[in-house]
């Protein structure tokens, strides 16, 4: 029920296990049970690789449990094995450190820039002149923005929704968070940015990047989808970000479509290459004597149909969302609404959460500087003056920041109000 690349992760963690498992096996006895498949449909083999399955025999083998693990009839009747669900856990924390950790760590430490170089605020009360020190550097052996990043970092890393649903069935949806986030930081990192200026970068390298990464997250998880509309809108605002150095309207206009161009193109050719196995072999594998160069488009369509299941219903069971609340009475919205429009009813009320944020998100992609509480500065009237300590924190962090809110914003919309809600969604919303 995934996308592509969540086959191709799952393969590489089997190949891993048999051929661990190949190493340290040898302690079968009958040759026929060995690979821990049977020949044929041999009823006597398939019964006594059951009920033989025992613990002694599976203690003695060691690793060699690993190749009954992705076994093709060894791996059916519930494998319970201490060795496969430590080799299940280890494989989760090791893309635990590798993707999310690793992006979790990049994110803190641009959040916390800001807190560098000491606490130092200005006491104005008592004229310009006079400044009252609050630096607790001092008066701890960690420093301030230390300690908020660390915070931060066990914060993101404990986070009791994601150790119940990734450490509980082994579903790898850190993959997925890890590529996004990894794909924030990108999109927002100006490569050519000189503290000096004051004017952000045009750099089309990190976007670029990002749409890779995002991508990959897309096809790790369909979930994925519910920061699809804030990445559009910022994406498409880093694309008409204009360059001080063009002057022509024209040359805009065509740096701005050959940007987004770039982004379209980046984005088909790495949905093709994780996409086309399944339409050159949808069925028997590669070696399959159907598999020629032929297009199998219902390859593809399967797929599709089980990456987006409609006729499941409005929502999940137990989901706390709105469809949900609407359904109890007085309401009964499944008993009043005829269920081919649902679906509609869902799309408007999501589109209709997510409009604003992502209008916020695209004008910052495009450069104009937008504050706190969600309005331009550039409609004439002039901002308050900031200090250079503010105009720094501004430039490095407000593009990730605002993101990060705005992808909590479009996945929250879902959650609360699309089609077909699981309620692991929630994780999607959390992790920015």
């Amino acid at each position: 029920d995934y996308p592509p690349l969540t086959a191709y992760v799952s393969w590489v963690c089997g190949w891993a296990a048999h051929t661990v498992g190949s190493i340290h096996d040898g302690a079968f006895g009958d040759a026929d049970m060995k690979d821990g498949v049977c020949q044929g449909d041999d009823s006597v083999c398939i019964d006594g690789m059951q009920t033989n399955n025992t613990t002694v025999r599976k203690s003695s083998r060691g690793l060699g449990v690993l190749k009954d693990l992705v076994a093709l009839h060894s791996s059916r009747w519930g494998f319970e094995e201490s060795g496969g669900k430590l080799y299940m856990r280890f494989t989760v924390l090791l893309f635990d450190m590798l993707v999310y950790m690793s992006a979790v760590w990049v994110l803190v430490v641009r959040l916390t820039k800001e807190d560098e170089g000491g606490g130092v605020e200005e006491n104005t009360t008592n004229g310009p002149d006079s400044t009252i020190s609050t630096n607790k550097k001092e008066d701890s052996i960690i420093p301030m923005s230390q300690r908020r990043r660390l915070w931060l970092l066990l914060t993101a890393l404990s986070q009791p929704a994601l150790i119940l649903v990734d450490h509980g069935h082994f579903q790898y949806n850190t993959v997925s968070l890890g590529l996004a986030l990894w794909s924030f930081h990108f999109m927002t990192m100006d490569t050519t940015t000189n503290p000096s200026k004051s004017d952000r970068s045009s750099s089309f390298v990190g976007p670029i990047l990002g749409s890779i990464l995002f991508s990959l997250a897309l096809n790790f998880k369909q979930m994925e989808l519910y920061h699809a509309p804030a990445v559009f809108a910022f994406l498409l605002g880093r694309c008409c970000r204009r360059n001080d150095e063009t002057n022509k309207q024209s040359a805009r206009s065509m740096e701005t479509a050959g940007k987004f161009c770039a982004l379209g193109i980046t984005v088909i050719l790495t949905f093709s290459i994780l996409w086309l196995p399944f339409a050159l072999y949808p069925r028997g594998g590669i070696s399959s004597s159907s598999s020629s160069n032929t297009f199998h488009l219902e390859g593809i369509i399967q797929i599709i149909q089980r990456l987006f299941p409609f006729n499941r219903g409005i929502f999940e069971g137990k989901v706390a969302n709105l469809w949900c609340a609407l359904s109890v009475k007085p309401f009964s919205i499944r008993d009043r609404v005829p269920n081919e429009l649902l679906p509609l009813a869902a799309l408007g009320l999501t589109l209709a959460l997510i409009v604003p944020p992502c209008w916020i998100l695209f004008r910052v992609g495009k450069g104009d500087n937008v504050g706190s509480d969600g309005g331009s500065t550039n409609n004439g009237d002039k901002p308050p003056p900031l200090k250079s300590n503010q105009t720094q924190q501004l430039k490095y962090g407000s593009d990730i920041r605002l993101l990060l809110w705005g992808t909590t914003s479009t996945s929250l919309a879902f959650f609360l109000a699309s089609f077909q809600v699981h309620e692991k969604g929630i994780i999607i919303a959390l992790a920015p």
